[in-house]
C-alpha cells in the first residue's frame, strides 16, 4: 500500500539555520524517493514595490534569486545538487498564500519548512507562517523547528531519526497520516511508535463518581486498536503507547520519551475541528517539543506532481508574480 506518492518536494526557505535544515530533511526523502525538490523564497510585495521605484532594481531577480542559489549550493552537497532534480522558485506575495499557491500549482507531495525563522531586510520569517500553512494545507507539510534533531543524512536519511512517533486519534484524517507515515518509515527503516493521547474527563466534583472509569474504559479500547494497528505494519517492529493528558503536551512528552525525532499526525477536516483549530495541536506541538512534525491531511493520499507541473519546471530557474 504505497501512499506516499511523492514526485516533488516544496521547500519555502528564509535562509535562516532552521529553513537551511528544513532543505536538508527535504533533500533527504527527495533522494529517497526520486522525487524532484523545489527550493522558493517569497519577497514581501512592499519591499519589491520599494526597490522597484528607490532603487530601480527588480529585487526578486537581482537580490534574492542570486541569494538563493547561494544558499542551495551552500547547504547541500554538490552531489547532491548533481543527482537531484533540484529547482528554485522566487515569488512576490504574501508568504503563506505564495506557499499555499505553488503547492498547488505544482500538486506538491510534500512541503518542507522551518519555523520562527529569522531574517534581516530582504528576508522572510517564517513563524506564523507556519501555523498558517499547517492550518490551510491540502499537502503534507513537514515543519522543522529549532532544536529538532539534525536533518537526515542525505544517503542515509534513518540514521538520526531513532524512531517516528505517530499520533492518531482513530478519525479518517488521522489513519491517512498513519498510512503515509508507514510508507516513510518503511523507505527508511525506521520503527514507529503509534501513540494516542486520551482526554481525562473534567467534570464537577458532584458528578465525579459517575465518570470514575470513563479514563480507563478509554485507555483500554484504545490499546487494543492501537494493537491491531501496529500488527498491520510488518516491516519494522512497532511499538504502542496510549496515555491520558492534554493532547499536544502529551505529544510532545511522549516524543521525547521515546526519542522520536519526528511526529507525524493527520489533519482534521473543518467538520471535525469542534473547538480547536485544525493544525493548532501539532503547531503547538512544535512549539513546546522542538520536534520535527509533519501533519497530513485526508487528501494527501492522492499522488503528488501531474504532467504540466513537470512541464512548468522545465527551467531549472523561474522568477514569478502570483496574482493575490
Amino acid at each position: 500500500m504505497a501512499t506516499l506518492a511523492v514526485r516533488s518536494i516544496l521547500c519555502p526557505v528564509d535562509f535562516s539555520e532552521p529553513s537551511r535544515q528544513a532543505l536538508l530533511w527535504a533533500a533527504a526523502i527527495a533522494w529517497r524517493r526520486s522525487a524532484a525538490l523545489i527550493v522558493m523564497s517569497v519577497v514581501d510585495p512592499l519591499l519589491a514595490q520599494a526597490a522597484g521605484i528607490r532603487l530601480h532594481v527588480d529585487l526578486a531577480e537581482a537580490d534574492v534569486e542570486p541569494a538563493l542559489r547561494e544558499f542551495v549550493d551552500a547547504t547541500l552537497p554538490a552531489s547532491v545538487r548533481q543527482a537531484s532534480q533540484v529547482r528554485m522558485v522566487v515569488r512576490v506575495g504574501d508568504t503563506a498564500d505564495a506557499i499555499l499557491q505553488t503547492a498547488r500549482r505544482l500538486d506538491t507531495g510534500l512541503v518542507v519548512m522551518g519555523t520562527h525563522g529569522r531574517g534581516g531586510f530582504r528576508k522572510l520569517i517564517l513563524g506564523s507562517t507556519t501555523e498558517q500553512v499547517l492550518r490551510r494545507t491540502e499537502w503534507p507539510v513537514l515543519a522543522v523547528p529549532p532544536g529538532a534533531v539534525s536533518a537526515p543524512e542525505v544517503e542515509h536519511p534513518g540514521v538520526q531519526l531513532n524512531k517516528i512517533l505517530v499520533a492518531t486519534d482513530f478519525r479518517e484524517g488521522a489513519l491517512a497520516a498513519m498510512r503515509w507515515a508507514g510508507d516513510l518509515a518503511s523507505d527508511i527503516s525506521v520503527p514507529l511508535v503509534l501513540a494516542h493521547v486520551v482526554e481525562p474527563v473534567v467534570v464537577s466534583e458532584l458528578w465525579q463518581p459517575l465518570v470514575a472509569d470513563l479514563d480507563n474504559d478509554h485507555v483500554a479500547a484504545a490499546q487494543r486498536t492501537l494493537a491491531r494497528l501496529a500488527a498491520g505494519f510488518r516491516d519494522e517492529p512497532n511499538d504502542y503507547v496510549v496515555s491520558v493528558g492534554p493532547p499536544a503536551e502529551t505529544i510532545a512528552s511522549l516524543a521525547k520519551e521515546h526519542d522520536a525525532g519526528l511526529v507525524i499526525m493527520g489533519l482534521a477536516n473543518a467538520e471535525d475541528w469542534g473547538l480547536r483549530a485544525p493544525g493548532s495541536t501539532a503547531y503547538h506541538v512544535l512549539r513546546i517539543g522542538h520536534v520535527a512534525v509533519v501533519v497530513v491531511p485526508r487528501c494527501a493520499t492522492r499522488a503528488a506532481g501531474d504532467r504540466a507541473a513537470q512541464a512548468s519546471l522545465a527551467q531549472p530557474s523561474a522568477v514569478q508574480t502570483p496574482t493575490l
